[in-house]
This record gives C-alpha cells, sequence and structure tokens, in this order.
C-alpha cells in the first residue's frame, strides 16, 4: 500500500514540476516571414550592382535590365507587389541586405563565408571566372602567360573573382576598381594587361568588340553557382518560395530565352583569336 502511495507521490509530482516549468518557460518566438513583409510593404525591393547579362543599366533609359532582373520582376507580379530595383555596389551588397536597405540580394556567388551572414537560394547559372585580354597587346593565351611580375590584372573590387585571385595568391599585381565598365576601360587604355571576371559577361563583351581575346583557365580558378540571398532568420517556406521561383525558370525554357534575349553568345570561339 506504502509503495503504491508513493508511486502515485512521485507521479504528481513530476507532473506539478512539468506545468510549473511550462509556465516558467519561455514562449517560442514566432519566426520571421520575409513574404507577409513584402506583401505588407507592396514591393520587393532587390539589390543590385552591375554585373552584365545578370543586371546592368539601360543606358538610354537609366533602368535595370539583364537575367536577374528579369526573374525578379516575374516574381514581384508572382506575389502580387511592385518590383523595386536598389542600386549597390559588390563591396556593400551584404552589408546592404543585412541593414535592410532591400529584400533580396541579386547574382550573388554562393560563396562559403557568405553562406555564414546570408541564407542563399539554389543557384540559376554558374559563375566561371575567365580573362579577357586586347590581342593586339598581349601575346597570352593562358594563365601561366598572365600570372608574372611586370602584368596588371583588372578585378572588380569586392567580387568572386576579386576574392578567388587574392585567396589563390598571384605574381601579376591585381588592380581593383569599382565595376566592369571601369576594367574594361583600363583593358583598352593599357593600364591593365587583363580583365577576370565571368564568362557570361567577357562573352558578350568579347562577342562585341573583336580586339578582344578570351582566356580560360585550365585547371579552373573560379567555379561557382550564382542566385539570390535573404537576411538570416527568416523561415524555410521564404527561401524555398523562392527556389520553386528559380526552378520554374530554369526548368521551363524562361532561362534559356532570356539568356537569348540578353545575347549570351558561344564563348569558345573567342579563346582562338
Amino acid at each position: 500500500m506504502m509503495a503504491r502511495f508513493l508511486v502515485v507521490l512521485a507521479s504528481m509530482l513530476a507532473l506539478l514540476g512539468l506545468t510549473a516549468w511550462q509556465a516558467a518557460a519561455p514562449a517560442p518566438a514566432e519566426q520571421k516571414s520575409l513574404l507577409a513583409e513584402i506583401k505588407d510593404k507592396g514591393e520587393l525591393r532587390v539589390g543590385y550592382a552591375v554585373a552584365d547579362p545578370h543586371q546592368f543599366k539601360d543606358p538610354s533609359t537609366g533602368e535595370w535590365k539583364g537575367i536577374a532582373v528579369d526573374i525578379m520582376s516575374n516574381w514581384a507580379e508572382v506575389l502580387g507587389v511592385k518590383h523595386v530595383p536598389v542600386d549597390t555596389s559588390w563591396e556593400t551588397m551584404i552589408q546592404g541586405l543585412e541593414a535592410g536597405n532591400y529584400d533580396i540580394a541579386a547574382a550573388l556567388n554562393r560563396r562559403p563565408a557568405r553562406a555564414l551572414v546570408v541564407t542563399y537560394s539554389i543557384p540559376y547559372m554558374a559563375d566561371r571566372g575567365v580573362f579577357t585580354v586586347d590581342r593586339n597587346k598581349s601575346q597570352a593565351h593562358t594563365w601561366a602567360d598572365l600570372n608574372r611580375q611586370g602584368e596588371t590584372i583588372c578585378v572588380v573590387q569586392g567580387t568572386a573573382e576579386d576574392k578567388s585571385l587574392t585567396a589563390i595568391g598571384t605574381q601579376a599585381q591585381l588592380l581593383r576598381l569599382g565595376d566592369q565598365n571601369e576594367c574594361r576601360i583600363a583593358l583598352q587604355s593599357g593600364s591593365a594587361t587583363a580583365f577576370f571576371d565571368d564568362i557570361s559577361g567577357q562573352a558578350k563583351y568579347a562577342a562585341a568588340n573583336d580586339w578582344v581575346r578570351l582566356i580560360v583557365p585550365d585547371p579552373v580558378l573560379q567555379l561557382e553557382g550564382i542566385g539570390f540571398a535573404i537576411r538570416k532568420g527568416y523561415s524555410y517556406d521564404d527561401i524555398q518560395a523562392l527556389d520553386i521561383q528559380i526552378e520554374n525558370w530554369v526548368n521551363n525554357g524562361l532561362l534559356t530565352a532570356a539568356q537569348a534575349k540578353y545575347g549570351l553568345p558561344n564563348w569558345e570561339p573567342f579563346t582562338q583569336r
């Protein structure tokens, strides 16, 4: 009888203890929803920095255009909100996202260090770093030809290409400038021997300028997926919705159409110049 009483008493004390702990324990914080914030504002704010063909400004209108811009503009339609481009730079892209200046950072290379501070979408394209040189001034055809003292390689400051060459280490001098156009001017003027950047934009530039030769490093120096990023702390539903938007573009011909629209050529002939 006493043993049965002790069992019942222990059970009651355990239940009381559990109830007291539940009452004292703080309620779990409700997870933030980026989709809800976007819909409440009625606008999808996207941070863009120049990276043709992903995102660039139309010189005649000043409006943002490009593959990433089209993906985000279409997603705004799906969400039933206004697409609002926000100007930024590659050097300040992550800081602007963390500060809440925009909801999405566009066309970011998926890098391990960045993944610690932002949440990435799945990639919609791959970024392979390649060099452009002026074939009328340079005899270089390989990375070994460029990676020498006396050579100057331009990179856009803060980009994946900048970080890749910095991590690898070079014999050549690195010239860090603010955007693609500044590096291309440096290449034309001769203040840079080569320009290291994303293969898509480099091939497009070579197609428009017959003095440009592409050098595609083998083995690869830099190859990364390109996607979008949101701030940490949002629900899985938010990034899943963005992933499915990208998946729809990749799998249903929309990405291929956008690549054709913005003139992505076959890059291989430009290596033979």
